[in-house]
This record gives structure tokens, sequence and C-alpha cells, in this order.
């Protein structure tokens, strides 16, 4: 939270009461239950060992992901029903009884996180959150402001964007569609996926096709 503070840009505000104020360009409170969730759920299991819980912070978004997909819940169900789903269930437990040097929780363990990065993100008068789960990563996105993220995309990236849409494309479709090497549009196509900008659907054996977050 200390690093949030320091690093988030500040907007100045003026309230109904005519103060001015500093605010965050990110809600802290967003932020502390967005970084709580992640490390709380994370995957454990022996695959994401040395794979880190990562915040990235661009210029016009804010980036929380960490290993491991969503677990006994989908994105679809995120924030809309009072349910709690563990993965790591006796961390969570253990975590409802720490305290921070300020006497604050750690968890409430009240499925109220999301609920919470919502109403958070409104009243600032932020775009909603993105939610992407690819079964191996869970990613949370918190878009700056309502701008076409096409405008900063450059090169192939742009290129491969351009070519994407709603509607699931593969690899080898956009092969056939812009003529650039596969090892070229992969490494395309991950550093979409790690801005936040495009979905991966499928993998580990399955057919995998990707497609665009926003337009």
């Amino acid at each position: 939270m200390e690093w949030a503070r320091t690093n988030f840009a500040t907007d100045i505000v003026a309230g109904a009461d005519g103060s001015v104020v500093d605010q965050t360009a990110y809600p802290l409170i967003a932020f502390r239950e967005l970084v709580a969730n992640a490390l709380i759920h994370r995957d454990l299991s022996p695959w994401s060992t040395g794979m880190a819980t990562e915040v990235r912070l661009r210029p016009d978004r804010l980036i929380v992901s960490n290993p491991g997909g969503l677990y006994g819940i989908t994105v679809e169900r995120l924030g809309r029903e009072a349910v709690s789903s563990a993965r790591n269930a006796r961390l969570l437990n253990i975590c409802q009884y720490l305290r921070t040097p300020a006497n604050g929780r750690i968890v409430e363990a009240l499925a109220t996180g999301i609920p919470t990065v919502a109403q958070a993100l409104a009243e600032a008068g932020l775009p909603d959150a993105r939610y992407t789960d690819t079964a191996i990563r869970f990613m949370a996105v918190l878009p700056r402001a309502r701008t076409a993220p096409r405008a900063k995309l450059k090169g192939t990236a742009a290129k491969v964007y351009d070519a994407l849409s709603t509607e699931l494309k593969t690899v080898a479709q956009l092969e056939a569609e812009l003529g650039l090497q596969p090892p070229t549009i992969r490494h395309a196509l991950r550093n979409l996926r790690a801005d936040g900008l495009i979905e991966q659907i499928g993998g580990r054996g399955k057919s995998t096709g990707y497609k665009r977050l926003t337009d």
C-alpha cells in the first residue's frame, strides 16, 4: 500500500463542500482488495513454484495477476453472488485473524472483495475492472480512463490487435490473414495479454483462440 501511495498518479478533485483534495488514479481500497485476493487465491502447487504474483503499473491501466485460474467459480459470477471459493482454505482462515501493524484486517473472507472493487471504481468515475481467467493465470485490469488502447500500439502488436475482434481467432487464422510467422504472432499475443488487451480461450491440449477485451 505504501508503494501504491508513492507511485500512483494523483488528480485534483473538488468536493461538493468546496474542498480540494488529491485523489489517487486508482482507489487504494480497490488495489488492496485485488492484491489480497491475488496472494490468498494464487496457486501454490509445485508447477507454480517460482511464478510470481505481479503488479504492473502502466500509463493507462493497473494490472494485478497471479498464478492459477479461478477455483470453484467463473469470471461471470465474480461479485454477483455472495459466494467465496477458496483455493487455499487454510491460508484464508489464517489471514482472517492476522492484522497489519496499524491493526487493520488482511482479509474479511466475506466474499466482499470484488463488490468493493466495483463500488470504489464507480465512486471514482472509473471504468469497470476487467477480469481474465486463462486457467494457469488470473488477471485483474483497472483501466484509468475510457480511452481506446489502439492508439498506444505499434508495429506487429498493432497489426495483430487490429486483426482480432470479439470473435475468437487462432494463430493459424492470424497467420493466413497477416502473412506473419507464428512465433512473431505468439510474441505479440503474449504482450497484448500481459497488457490486459486480449483474452486467451483454451490451452493445455485444447484448441486455443484469442479475442479482444475492448474495442
